[in-house]
């Protein structure tokens, strides 16, 4: 089976392309985590995954809508409770560039990881550009196996990081980045995850309208790197979520 630890199912707008992107989920057996972006689009992926046994459905509200939600918090306890995995959360200032929407983001970002550590749930992060500052808040709340989402940081916090048992997934500018290439050649092969971030992210790298099936060049990639066969990397990365899904109970 191949992995895709982090899309956003939801940014597939026309129903043609869903249809074609969970086609291929199921025939290429893509176990994926459909991260959310707010209640909506939890809601949206929750629904597909009824009917396609490889999509888990994931809880957090998004740092770019963190501002659009900082109101009445405990609203969110429910889906928390109910989701098998928070994501995506986290903390971004590089791509918002409003200051004043950070205290709004910090205190969406804090109140999940209260909850993940309440509820002892895996955390799927996103850490443009507050790296060191989400190293500490992972620290400070003990959260178990995070998966850090399209790590693109300095070395130096990556290692701190991968020493405190963090999981990282590897994305669509694996061909394209020194930086992503640099990474990958420090991650451990036990900690290695492959994902898309929905359609858009490889139209952002290169142009190209991005499907789930990217995972397959993505891991040869990781393969050409590391050193490994094919299959060897595309077991070693099933075998790690799958170690990371057994800690929530979840069975692939």
């Amino acid at each position: 089976m191949f992995v895709d630890a982090h899309n956003h199912l939801d940014f597939f707008k026309d129903k043609e392309k869903l249809e074609k992107a969970l086609d291929i989920i199921k025939v290429d057996n893509i176990v994926t985590l459909g991260c959310s972006m707010d209640i909506q689009s939890y809601n949206f992926t929750k629904k597909l995954s009824k009917d396609n046994r490889n999509i888990i459905p994931c809880f957090g509200i998004h740092p770019w809508e963190a501002h659009n939600n900082y109101k009445n918090l405990d609203l969110f306890d429910e889906y928390i409770k109910e989701c098998k995995i928070i994501g995506e959360i986290g903390l971004d200032y590089f791509w918002i560039k409003e200051k004043e929407k950070y205290p709004h983001m910090k205190s969406v970002f804090e109140y999940f990881l209260k909850k993940a550590r309440n509820y002892n749930k895996i955390t799927n992060i996103h850490t443009k550009g507050a790296e060191e500052e989400i190293l500490n808040y992972i620290k400070k709340y003990g959260l178990k196996t995070p998966i850090i989402h399209w790590y693109s940081g300095d070395l130096e916090t990556l290692k701190k990081l991968i020493d405190y048992g963090c999981y990282f997934t590897v994305s669509v500018d694996i061909g394209y980045s020194k930086l992503t290439q640099e990474i990958v050649k420090l991650l451990p092969p036990n900690r290695i995850l492959t994902e898309t971030d929905g359609p858009t992210s490889l139209e952002w790298v290169n142009g190209k309208y991005g499907y789930p099936d990217e995972v397959k060049n993505i891991v040869n990639k990781i393969s050409i790197i590391k050193k490994y066969n094919y299959d060897e990397i595309k077991n070693k990365i099933f075998k790690n979520l799958k170690t990371i899904l057994m800690k929530e109970g979840i069975v692939i």
